[in-house]
């Protein structure tokens, strides 16, 4: 049985893929500051933006076994340049991006022993660009460089390493981050060439598929999971 790590396991997307996997028999750890009820699998408490403490996780996790990590924690900053402040970008860093690195420096030792791995990065599509997000952009975008040049230096390993790029999914984050009013929402929603918002399982099977043996040969790669966003907006 594998095992599969999972950063932002508590909820939306996070939550959806530990549910997934733990159906398709992986044994499941999730990562997360604070702990829910009846998750399905071993939960550790950890802020991750804390260097100390995802020291002190990868700690905890070394004799596990851990085959498998699924980046997943973030969090949106939304800024418009007029109003960008460094400490805003350096907070967006520090969560985004860095935790993953991090966290899989200190695990893919294990991986490479076992010749196997599988890492998946879960950015967004305003990587390609939003207004609003520079921080959230930059840091997000972070991980397809990541992705790509840990592919290179890991396939002789059989380790692959891959990014899933979701849209406008309704999770917990989403609600926070962008308005609720109706017209905001219709106009939000006639962008996306397939009108409607994604689901976190949606995000979470292309997230299994990376995982799984019949992904195998795919390493470096991209899957957006936007409804067609990252291709253009619908047309009027």
């Amino acid at each position: 049985m594998r095992t599969v790590l999972v950063t932002g396991a508590n909820r939306g997307i996070g939550l959806a893929t530990c549910k997934i996997l733990k159906k398709k028999k992986y044994k499941i750890i999730g990562v997360a500051r604070s702990k829910i009820k009846n998750f399905p699998g071993k939960f550790i408490e950890c802020d991750l933006s804390s260097e100390k403490e995802i020291n002190s996780l990868i700690s905890k996790v070394k004799k596990l076994n851990i085959t498998c990590i699924v980046n997943n924690a973030g969090a949106s900053f939304g800024q418009s340049i007029d109003n960008l402040d460094l400490k805003t970008f350096d907070k967006s860093i520090q969560l985004n991006l860095r935790p993953a690195i991090q966290l899989s420096l200190g695990l893919v030792k294990n991986m490479k022993k076992n010749k196997f791995g599988r890492i998946v990065n879960v950015s967004s599509r305003a990587a390609l660009g939003r207004e609003l997000r520079t921080s959230y952009s930059s840091a997000k975008s972070g991980l397809y460089g990541f992705a790509r040049t840990w592919a290179l230096e890991l396939a002789k390993y059989n380790i692959t390493v891959n990014t899933v790029s979701p849209g406008p999914i309704l999770t917990e984050l989403q609600l926070k981050n962008n308005s609720q009013n109706k017209t905001y929402q219709k106009k939000y929603m006639t962008q996306n060439p397939m009108r409607r918002f994604g689901s976190p399982e949606e995000v979470a099977n292309a997230i299994s598929f990376f995982v799984s043996d019949q992904a195998s040969f795919i390493t470096g790669q991209t899957l957006y999971v936007c409804g067609g966003m990252s291709v253009g907006h619908a047309p009027i």
